[in-house]
């Protein structure tokens, strides 16, 4: 298989990249691109972080995410939500102008265990889509708001700002929905069993559907019975959970078929299938193609 980097940590993550910047806090950070000497692009090896990032990209290279290709061309913000497969092209020469931030959910969160983990999914609702084109008027209003989160990130000697910074964030989130879904004005409830059944189910799901393709693991992970899980699932999104697992795993294989150079027989054993021609009847059912084919076009 070939080389996926993990980074649990964002310092870790920082020093691979080269970006020079000191730490103010552990699960938070923010740094303008045009004041880096340097931007190493991880020599184009995928990697999956571990946390969430937000990129507003004035002019940039192109990247990928998952299956997606992105120029780096235009106004537009990236949310990138945790163990998404990364990687960027550095053929050529790109100018890199913009901001990017890290955080992980307990930073927007602070709470308990539980709760956090309730709301975890709620903040992944942002990135189901991971790219914002900007217009004239939105590039002015999300310029404005980096701005304001990269100077209150470097008064170190203000007391406020981890909750300055985090109520920003919160307001860049919510234009970020204001903006991308402008139909949708009323808030997702998130206060009730159900909803909050189907939160963690689908950040399970996000961080362990590589390996763990049945239901009965993620109802185990919950304290539920599967029957319960799966009622429950099918209620809230309409499709069953069985569906779900299966679409990630799917997400999962076109993702590393996009960006490694791995085996169709190093994917299967990835994805925790017992053997390549499973694996190649499982993909081509569910897309309509086989692996090989897929990778080709």
């Amino acid at each position: 298989m070939s080389a996926i980097n993990n980074y649990t940590d964002i310092t870790a993550f920082l020093v691979a990249s080269d970006v020079d910047i000191s730490m103010r806090f552990g699960d938070f950070v923010i740094f303008q691109w045009d004041s880096l000497k340097v931007y190493n692009c991880l020599d184009t090896i995928p990697f999956r972080k571990h946390f969430f990032e937000i990129t507003y990209q004035q002019e940039g290279h192109p990247v990928k995410l998952d299956h997606f290709i992105f120029s780096g061309e235009g106004d537009k913000i990236f949310f990138v939500s945790p163990y998404r497969l990364q990687s960027c092209e550095t053929g050529g020469t790109h100018s890199v102008k913009g901001f990017t931030i890290l955080f992980t959910p307990e930073f927007l969160h602070p709470a308990t265990a539980e709760n956090y983990r309730q709301r975890e999914l709620y903040l992944s609702d942002f990135f189901s889509h991971p790219e914002l084109v900007l217009s004239e008027k939105t590039t002015a209003v999300f310029s404005e708001l980096f701005s304001k989160i990269h100077e209150e990130y470097q008064q170190r000697d203000n007391r406020f700002s981890r909750a300055i910074i985090r109520h920003y964030l919160q307001i860049l989130l919510l234009l970020a929905r204001q903006y991308a879904e402008p139909e949708h004005t009323s808030e997702t409830a998130v206060n009730n069993r159900p909803q909050e059944i189907y939160n963690r189910f689908m950040n399970l799901v996000q961080q362990h559907s590589l390996q763990e393709s049945g239901v009965k693991f993620y109802a185990d992970q919950m304290f539920l019975t599967t029957k319960h899980l799966s009622t429950t699932i099918k209620a809230i999104s309409g499709t069953t959970a069985l569906r779900i697992i299966h679409h990630a795993r799917i997400h999962h294989a076109k993702s590393l078929l996009r960006q490694t150079g791995s085996s169709i027989t190093e994917i299967a054993d990835a994805l925790n299938f017992e053997n390549p021609d499973y694996f190649s009847a499982f993909f081509k059912k569910h897309t309509g193609i086989t692996p090989l084919k897929y990778r080709q076009s």
